[in-house]
């Protein structure tokens, strides 16, 4: 770690005061950011590496029969994978066959290979300390301090460091500044002094006390292991996996395949090639960031120890004109060390360390999409593992800066920061992954509905707004010696409450990207109750489609759905706490110097519940309303169809959602502070009176309503009945309601913000302030309008969508098809290849065994028909029997192939299917009861399979998937 400037003027200097703010009063979120780029790092290598191993050692021709498996299946790799859902589920046994005989596995190589990685990583950190002392040629101290005057000086600001273990000195011959530099590993650490710090120590012994107690404080502060650690990681990445993977992936862009092929799968490729370029550069870019954050901490560190500030004094370049300063400002954020004018104002203020900064929030974002991409290859079963450690990670980043930003605005009386440009920095790193990634895109350059990538920006701001708010009146409240226990709480819950919703998202939100892919139909299939809607249910079923691909599909607790209860359960119970009337303890020891006290959290949660009763109220009404329209206009007449049972099923759980959001909404518009908070919890109250209201009208509408023949419905205790149901309803409206209760909130308090505007607005002008705002409000307001337009209109594109795809698929189609199929067909080059994949993995060779039975069957039915005596006759029998069976098993081995990708193909080859089945059981008989009505059924039968054989190859031939026989002349 570099130490401080060497041409600074060596005169004495006063100590400088220290700052009036512990910067160590929360933790500094650093560590976090550094676990994120080693698990990206991590993650990368492990999704990389059998890539490019397999790119290497893998045939082309074994790879060409994989990828043919997936085009006979019927799937388009230019499409969305929704769109050719249904084909894949109709083929999914068939393409797990096909797959299973053409793939190639190399996990003992890339595990290898990995373990060769990581070897490497381990021996660049042991060696780098090594490498960097024989590079610059270092001496022991003891060589250069001949006297023995600076071995106690060291030994005394080691204790004053308070190390336990002494690192290593040395002295750099070659270095004739005046600067220090600390490295190696955590158990040996060194610093090496200058040369020329050493020659100067007797006299400017002020300035060699700050240099070293700079180097010590990175010692102090762990910065050596962990800065070490991740190099050596990101240099074996770069060198043994990242740019091979490069190399590969190039290749495979512009060299390997056909010309049809590449142009096939460049959108996928390109994406993935780009993914790595942004591995790099938010790898970089946050390195940086983290290492000139420690400089100022290791600098105040120094500064508390007693270093002289004369060091830090150094003159700032002046540059005139605006591009000058912005490609300063620009290069800076390539640097590892800040400017040495932010480092001296930090001395007596460290607000660079409580800032919002835009960068490293966008940074943490994208790192995090990008980490999600490289953990694809777990299984299903990791889902809520991989969607808690990602929503650890991004809440735990920004919630510790908004922690630290909230914190420091309440002890210098200034307004708190916002969580919502947080949460749409945040979102913006995430989308941009999305975008660039080929995550969301697939083989596309871009999804077919990029605006419901607003989703994740939505929760982002959603827990990020809940974590400041939740901040300041815990800062408030607390009165333990420290802060951590708090702010640990604190960020648990919205992690846990982004987890629910990342769970929903990975596990079946992302389709939202390709479309809504849901029909009114289709739901019913789903949920396994076909049938037609009643027509005074059928717009409510409609909405009833929106809901069922929303969160709260998965009532399992392993989805997490509860976690969203946690934010209004956790600010009712802390409001419901008041805490005692004194100075809090953690502030006594973070900022010795003041005696003013934080201003008291606001009043408990009476009002909140008031609201909630209120709200409550207005559920019950809502409940009965609903029941008392599923009732008309004739109960006995609907009650038992499969909408009437799905719309009985989610009445309660959009009532009760309604109500919530109703409520949270109003409470948020008449709130002045922590104005989110009670409306979660206005609307958590809300939501239990509404389900115990659900439970009860339904239990009842079953004991004693139109539904008393339905004897599940009426029990009052949860059975292995009614607790799935009861489960489920509560899943729902706990699971979606939170969310769009917290959305909701945000409407109303913008109404708010709206009204008293307007009502300003209506003042007389000499009452508005005349001085001018500064431009950089006025672009930083005009960017948040900007933004709150492009979520509005993100929202209501997706809204749009969802209503006109769910009103144009009624009942038009058969039930069992789940996704929409507006879709349009294949082209003709794209059907070509599909069909050409069919034959080439299977489907010629399918119909060759067809006719290879039907050759023995016919050999067999002539034997018998020339047959000159009962021996022979029974022989051929036999021999007809089994290719009997023969054709029975061809037939059902071609049965489970896939199904034709072409409509009018899987015509002919259905028709090929049932005639070849009919042979069968034609033949069958034929051999239990020969007699000449069998034989002329066997007869007809074999015409027609032949016939149907000759149909489906010439159906093949004529369109490109097979060559045509060559005629004889």
């Amino acid at each position: 770690m570099a130490g401080l400037p060497p041409d600074a003027a060596p005169e004495a200097g006063e100590r400088p005061a220290s700052a009036p703010l512990d910067e160590r009063v929360l933790a500094a979120g650093t560590t976090l950011r550094f676990a994120l780029l080693v698990l990206l790092l991590s993650a990368a290598g492990a999704s990389m590496v059998p890539r490019t191993v397999w790119h290497v050692l893998a045939s082309s021709a074994m790879a060409d029969k994989e990828a043919a498996c997936r085009l006979a299946a019927g799937i388009d790799p230019g499409v969305s994978f929704s769109a050719s859902y249904v084909q894949y589920t109709r083929n999914a046994s068939a393409l797990e066959e096909c797959t299973a005989r053409y793939s190639q596995d190399f996990t003992g190589v890339s595990l290898a290979v990995g373990a060769v990685a990581l070897a490497a990583a381990v021996a660049v950190y042991w060696l780098l300390p090594v490498w960097r002392t024989r590079r610059s040629r270092v001496v022991p101290l003891d060589a250069m301090d001949v006297h023995g005057a600076l071995r106690p000086l060291l030994d005394e600001l080691t204790a004053v460091a308070g190390l336990t273990r002494p690192p290593r000195f040395v002295v750099d011959p070659a270095a004739q500044t005046a600067g220090a530099v600390a490295f190696g590993r955590r158990r040996r650490p060194t610093v090496c002094l200058d040369v020329g710090l050493v020659v100067t120590s007797d006299p400017h012994r002020d300035r060699f006390r700050a240099v070293v107690l700079h180097e010590l404080a990175h010692l102090r502060n762990g910065d050596i292991g962990v800065t070490y650690a991740t190099i050596a990681l990101w240099r074996v990445f770069l060198v043994l996996i990242l740019l091979p993977w490069a190399a590969t992936g190039l290749d495979v862009l512009l060299f390997a395949g056909t010309p049809d092929g590449r142009s096939l799968f460049a959108p996928f490729n390109t994406h993935s090639l780009v993914l790595g370029g942004l591995i790099v550069m938010a790898v970089y870019l946050t390195r940086a960031g983290i290492l000139r954050n420690r400089e100022i901490y290791a600098d105040l560190m120094a500064a508390r120890w007693g270093a002289s500030r004369e060091p830090w004094e150094v003159p700032a370049a002046q540059r005139s004109g605006v591009w000058p300063r912005l490609f300063a400002r620009f290069a800076e954020l390539w640097h590892t060390h800040p400017s040495w004018a932010l480092r001296r104002t930090s001395l007596s203020d460290p607000k660079a360390l409580f800032a919002l900064e835009a960068l490293p929030l966008f940074l943490t974002g994208l790192s995090a999409d990008i980490l999600v991409w490289h953990l694809g290859s777990l299984p299903y079963g990791a889902l809520p593992a991989k969607a808690v450690l990602v929503a650890g990670l991004v809440v735990g980043i920004g919630g510790v800066a908004l922690w630290r930003a909230v914190l420091y605005a309440l002890l210098t009386g200034r307004p708190t920061p916002s969580g919502l440009l947080v949460g749409l920095w945040l979102g913006s790193g995430t989308v941009v992954g999305e975008l660039t990634g080929p995550r969301a895109a697939g083989n596309r350059w871009l999804p077919a509905h990029p605006e419901a990538l607003l989703i994740l920006v939505a929760a982002l701001v959603l827990v990020m707004t809940w974590t400041v708010q939740h901040a300041e009146w815990c800062i408030r409240a607390w009165r333990g010696r420290s802060l951590g226990p708090a702010m640990l709480v604190g960020l648990a819950v919205p992690s846990l409450a982004l987890a629910s919703l990342l769970y929903w998202w990975y596990a079946q939100g992302e389709v939202l990207t390709d479309g809504w892919p849901y029909t009114t139909a289709g739901l019913l299939g789903s949920y396994g109750l076909p049938g037609l809607p009643p027509a005074h249910i059928g717009p409510l079923l409609e909405t009833v489609a929106v809901v069922g691909v929303l969160p709260g599909t998965d009532a399992s607790a392993e989805s997490l759905w509860w976690a969203g209860v946690l934010l209004w359960a956790l600010p009712l119970l802390a409001g419901a706490t008041r805490p005692p009337l004194r100075r809090p303890t953690w502030l006594a020891e973070a900022w010795p110097e003041t005696v003013a006290a934080l201003p008291p959290p606001p009043s408990g949660p009476g009002r909140h519940l008031a609201a909630g009763l209120a709200g409550g109220l207005v559920c019950w009404a809502g409940l009965a309303m609903a029941l008392a329209h599923m009732h008309t206009p004739d109960p006995s007449a609907v009650r038992m169809t499969g909408p009437f049972q799905l719309v009985h099923l989610m009445w309660p759980v959009l009532v009760i959602c309604g109500a919530m959001a109703l409520t949270a909404a109003v409470v948020a518009a008449a709130t002045d502070s922590a104005w989110l908070l009670a409306g979660l919890v206005a609307a958590g109250v809300t939501a239990l009176l509404g389900a115990g209201a659900a439970y009860v009208l339904m239990r009842t509408d079953g004991c004693l309503g139109p539904l008393n023949t339905m004897t599940d419905t009426c029990r009052w205790w949860p059975n292995q009945v009614a607790w799935p149901l009861v489960r489920t309803e509560l899943a729902y409206a706990l699971a979606l309601g939170t969310p769009v209760a917290g959305l909701s909130a945000f409407a109303g308090r913008s109404a708010r913000v709206l009204w008293r505007r307007a009502g300003r607005s209506g003042q007389h002008p000499t009452a508005r302030p005349t001085t001018e705002r500064p431009l950089r409000q006025v672009w930083q307001r005009g960017a948040r309008l900007a933004a709150v337009a492009v979520a509005v209109a993100g929202f209501g594109a997706t809204a749009l969508t969802v209503q006109t795809s769910g009103s144009t698929a009624r009942s038009s189609r058969p039930p069992e098809l789940m996704l929409d199929q507006s879709t349009q067909a294949p082209s003709a080059s794209m059907a070509r290849v599909q069909g050409q994949a069919w034959a080439a993995v299977g489907g010629l060779d399918r119909i060759n065994a067809l006719s290879a039975a039907e050759r023995a069957y016919t050999t067999a039915f002539v034997a018998g028909a020339d047959s000159a005596s009962d021996a022979e006759f029974v022989e051929a029998m036999g021999k007809l029997r089994t290719a009997c069976e023969g054709l029975a098993r061809a037939t059902k081995r071609a049965g489970a192939y896939f199904t034709v990708p072409d409509a009018t193909g899987q015509q002919v080859w259905s028709r090929l299917l049932t005639r070849y089945r009919t042979l069968a059981t034609a033949c069958r008989n034929l051999a239990a009861r020969p007699g000449s009505a069998t034989a002329q059924a066997a007869g007809t039968a074999h015409q027609d399979a032949v016939d149907s054989a000759d149909a489906m190859l010439y159906w093949l031939a004529e369109t490109g998937a097979i060559r045509p026989k060559a005629e004889t002349p």
